[in-house]
């Protein structure tokens, strides 16, 4: 384990409390209660990294069902290239859009690859950088994905039953979408 202090007491907590304890891998899989969680990135020895980068961030991909979700850091275009052929298709793919959607992230080709239903944009109101950029709002759009951002929406909460997702904003933006006929 790294020499990080919170990740020491983190995991002198779970052995406290008998929790299972797991190191993933890019392309490691655990099933946890029906979902699969499938981790995509870093490579070893990167997740080891003392001093970390945007492209250091865990991408997970969370399955259930006929629902994808994929959780992706602060990750940029070197790494979306990286990984983007490991996604295999979803009938409804949710993405965590990368790095609050900077102009250095959501490549066309990771949106190809990824082909998502709905994004969600995590950056606060006012933010300083300027996220979402338009350019990264124009791919998303363009890929057909519904787009929702915690600076105009608030909390964005989604829940499914593997078959359908139900996804609704602090602002009350509502939407649903169902694998079947997908």
């Amino acid at each position: 384990m790294p020499p990080h202090r919170p990740m020491q007491e983190l995991r002198a907590q779970a052995t406290l409390h008998a929790t299972v304890w797991r190191t993933l891998q890019p392309g490691d899989k655990v099933s946890i209660g029906g979902v699969d969680v499938i981790a995509r990135h870093p490579p070893h020895p990167e997740w080891e990294r003392q001093r970390v980068r945007n492209n250091d961030s865990v991408v997970i991909e969370l399955r259930y069902g006929g629902v994808s979700v994929v959780l992706t850091g602060d990750i940029g275009r070197e790494v979306e290239r990286e990984i983007a052929a490991s996604f295999e298709k979803a009938p409804i793919r949710i993405v965590k859009v990368p790095h609050h959607g900077s102009a250095t992230s959501s490549s066309e080709m990771f949106l190809e690859a990824l082909r998502p239903d709905v994004a969600v944009i995590s950056a606060g109101r006012g933010n300083t950088f300027g996220h979402p950029v338009p350019a990264v709002l124009a791919r998303y759009r363009n890929a057909g994905a519904a787009i929702y951002r915690t600076d105009q929406d608030g909390a964005v909460m989604i829940e499914t039953d593997g078959e359908t997702m139900t996804l609704k904003t602090f602002t009350d933006r509502r939407l649903t979408l169902r694998t079947a006929g997908r």
